[in-house]
């Protein structure tokens, strides 16, 4: 039996649109076994132990074998294949789900048919599946993450982040799909824009570099996006315009949202407060969970190590 954890993961951070990426200690659970009767068997659950029944075209674990069927029939059986997940964060929040599974499921398949694919074939096999890397990076290698695509190549670069750094997660009880998000962006930006968000991304980038939040903070809005994006609900788009007036550390909205991420060193106890009462007013249900980055990305286990 074979157990995989994959780290959740916040895209975009504000200007780094589909090429900033940041693991987070916030791990979806895979275990891939074979089971006697042959019969193949994925089940999924929610941190509340609810079973999550996904259709067909949605279920990218499923959609993930049969893109690894394709390239290795003679040597992946289904027949008996059982994958067990367990969820510890919602789906369609911006926290990476999709890239989560299909790389989970890689890695899971990859150790229990002995592929012994490399990181390098599985981020291009996860590529194929997601379309977008900044999600799949981070959630195989850990860290901060920035990834480029030019003339069908991959390339990324993989930086630490001081354990100083904290990460707050605002999750509200509203989904947001990636897809209908990505067609709020337009075809064209306009060049002023474009330059904007390239001095903020390089200091977001040199802000993590520095272990500086003030740098992040500086280079935090989006010109492209954002907005764009926070308008497919309004009450989250009210909510981030109010926290801009209340908080004075870097937040970004994770991924295609609708969860908020914040970056803070101080006790954050305060903030929080007004973040709840923020959304309270709003009438917007939510969590908070307090984590860190993840430094290591995937974890890969034989269950009893």
């Amino acid at each position: 039996m074979i157990k995989v954890k994959v780290p959740a993961t916040s895209a975009n951070l504000g200007p780094g649109y589909d090429s900033f990426g940041l693991a987070l200690n916030l791990f979806n659970v895979y275990t891939f076994s074979q089971r006697k009767d042959k019969k193949f068997n994925i089940s999924i659950k929610d941190s509340n132990n609810q079973i999550i029944n996904l259709k067909k075209k949605n279920n990218l674990i499923l959609k993930t074998i049969s893109k690894m069927k394709d390239c290795y029939s003679d040597k992946i059986e289904t027949k008996g294949l059982n994958i067990e997940v367990k969820l510890n964060y919602p789906l369609d929040r911006g926290l990476g789900s999709s890239a989560n599974a299909i790389i989970g499921t890689l890695c899971g398949i990859n150790e229990l048919f002995s592929l012994k694919l490399s990181k390098k074939k599985i981020i291009d096999l996860a590529l194929k599946i997601e379309g977008h890397p900044d999600n799949i990076v981070p959630a195989l290698h850990g860290g901060f993450t920035i990834s480029q695509i030019e003339e069908g190549h991959l390339y990324y670069e993989k930086f630490f982040v001081s354990p100083k750094i904290n990460v707050l997660l605002f999750i509200p009880n509203l989904e947001i799909k990636t897809k209908d998000a990505r067609k709020m962006i337009g075809a064209k930006i306009n060049i002023d824009d474009a330059s904007q968000n390239i001095a903020n991304a390089s200091l977001i980038t040199a802000g993590f570099i520095k272990n500086d939040l003030n740098l992040i903070k500086k280079g935090s809005k989006d010109y492209i996006h954002q907005q764009k994006r926070l308008s497919l609900n309004n009450k989250l788009k009210k909510f981030f315009d109010e926290i801009s007036k209340n908080i004075d550390t870097p937040f970004f909205l994770s991924g295609s949202g609708s969860t908020i991420i914040f970056l803070f060193k101080k006790d954050f106890t305060k903030k929080e407060e007004i973040i709840k009462n923020i959304a309270k007013d709003l009438g917007i249900v939510n969590y908070l969970i307090e984590t860190k980055v993840n430094k290591q990305g995937i974890i890969i286990n034989e269950v009893g190590d």
